[in-house]
């Protein structure tokens, strides 16, 4: 990063003989990069469908396909994955730049758009023109076409911006020296789209009104001269009439007048503000899940756990025979587990073990247990002896996805020694997580142990979404780590 000025002693910037800030800006502007990077998605998009259909149909019936179909197809999948990311603001240069846009945020509006097409086809009534085929292809290409494509148009706007293709957006910095120079430290090296063009201490001028004014009047003719798109104040936020005299004298401009915030008032300007009559205040932190995100988790885990249910019906029944057979003892094995809020509930378990522990002392299972019976080994390995917690999913006591619910003496044992380790069931726990599936499961013999589990149960809630429970749920049965340590 190019910094344009330095700060004299006098109240105003000096420039270097070799200055370049009043010239106008080079290279590409931010819209056009974004338009840029919003037609090479499009574009992508299009290209995928149009060659899956060629492979789809050369590959099955020896065709060239239906090319203005797939075509029509692409632009509308294309028009339905981008105009959320247009109106999220994820073309703008600095969202570009930073990688805003997450995998599941792709993932989401990638299947809101194929669930589009098909309610469209069904209304128009023409489900029969397009291949099932080349559709399904088109969609799994698609979900792995996308984040790549995002992820090069990131990196690509990056290497233009650090190779002069791209135009900085030009500030001026107006405000006491310290803060200005703490600022320009901030921006310095930070690979920001963003340039110094100006810089104005005021620091001499505060006492003396007409020296403020003459130097305010001096920085709006700088800030004409060099281009000036954005404004940054950099005062003590209590010195509220000085902020008043700058942003009102600046509103001659058609630039962005900001308010630079102290490093402790950062975190307060990411909340959301709320209103209590003329009161007004800053959420430090919320709910995980607001009413209509619990009210969404909460149909997915009824219809899905009543229908597992009742498709596993079958199944129950050879495994409950099994452990009849196999020793005697109860089919179901029940255990008290904290909940969400840390209410307590019976979980429903298949029995898997001699022992049925429920109480201050928990035993956990060993490796080479020999309390766990013949047909239990089995059940803990294939993860079959959590199928009745579907139970306990429509009892509400548990969703499908979340973090695992513990024996009650194992949390308190743990919520002691581990920070924010009760933070966990701020959700209602789950019959598989993203801890479980990335290894963290069984056996707990260190605190470190809990730990890795503990910061992907967080992970999880705070970047709940439906389409990510159905990447757990999927995973839980596919992937190997979701296996690790069952004994």
């Amino acid at each position: 990063m190019n910094i344009h000025a330095s700060v004299n002693q006098e109240g105003f910037e000096s420039t270097p003989d070799t200055d370049d800030c009043a010239e106008p800006r080079s290279g590409l502007s931010g819209l056009a990069v974004g338009t840029l990077a919003c037609a090479v998605e499009i574009l992508a998009i299009l290209a995928t469908s149009i060659t899956t259909d060629l492979i789809y149909h050369s590959t099955v019936y020896g065709t060239w396909g239906r090319q203005l179909d797939a075509t029509a197809v692409g632009l509308f999948i294309a028009l339905i994955v981008t105009l959320p990311f247009i109106f999220r603001g994820d073309y703008r240069l600095h969202a570009l730049i930073e990688g805003a846009r997450r995998p599941k945020d792709v993932f989401l509006t990638w299947n809101y758009a194929f669930i589009s097409l098909v309610v469209l086809c069904f209304l128009t009534k023409t489900t029969t023109i397009y291949s099932r085929g080349w559709l399904i292809l088109f969609y799994l290409t698609g979900l792995m076409v996308l984040p790549m494509v995002t992820s090069f148009t990131s990196y690509a706007v990056r290497q233009a911006i650090r190779q002069g293709r791209v135009g900085r957006r030009r500030l001026m910095l107006i405000g006491e020296n310290e803060p200005i120079r703490a600022f320009m430290r901030q921006i310095i090296g930070s690979g920001t789209s963003v340039s110094i063009a100006s810089c104005v201490n005021i620091d001499n001028c505060i006492s003396g009104d007409q020296d403020l004014a003459a130097t305010l009047t001096q920085a709006i003719r700088t800030a004409r001269e060099r281009a000036i798109e954005d404004v940054i104040i950099l005062v003590d936020w209590t010195r509220i009439e000085l902020v008043d005299r700058i942003s009102e004298r600046f509103i001659e401009l058609p630039v962005a007048v900001q308010l630079a915030a102290p490093a402790p008032m950062a975190r307060l300007l990411r909340s959301r503000s709320m209103h209590y009559g003329r009161a007004a205040t800053f959420a430090l932190s919320n709910p995980p899940l607001q009413p209509y995100q619990a009210l969404l988790k909460r149909s997915f885990d009824v219809v899905v756990a009543g229908l597992a249910l009742i498709l596993l019906l079958p199944v129950f029944a050879i495994i409950a025979l099994a452990i009849k057979r196999d020793s005697p003892g109860p089919v179901f094995f029940r255990q008290h587990r904290r909940g969400y809020n840390h209410k307590e509930f019976l979980i429903w378990k298949f029995r898997t073990m001699t022992a049925l522990d429920d109480g201050d002392t928990v035993v956990q299972a060993q490796r080479n247990d020999s309390r766990v019976t013949r047909i239990g080994r089995y059940l803990r390995k294939l993860n079959l002896d959590e199928l009745p917690q579907l139970i306990n999913v429509l009892l509400g006591d548990m969703s499908l996805v979340g973090p695992r619910p513990h024996a009650v003496a194992h949390d308190r044992h743990f919520e002691e020694r581990i920070q924010r380790y009760g933070q966990r069931l701020n959700v209602k726990p789950g019959i598989t997580g993203w801890a479980q599936v990335n290894g963290f499961r069984g056996l707990t013999e260190t605190e470190n142990d809990m730990k890795n589990r503990v910061v992907h149960d967080l992970y999880y809630i705070e970047n709940w979404s439906i389409a990510f429970d159905v990447y757990i749920l999927v995973r839980t049965v596919i992937s190997p780590r979701a296996y690790r340590n069952a004994f």
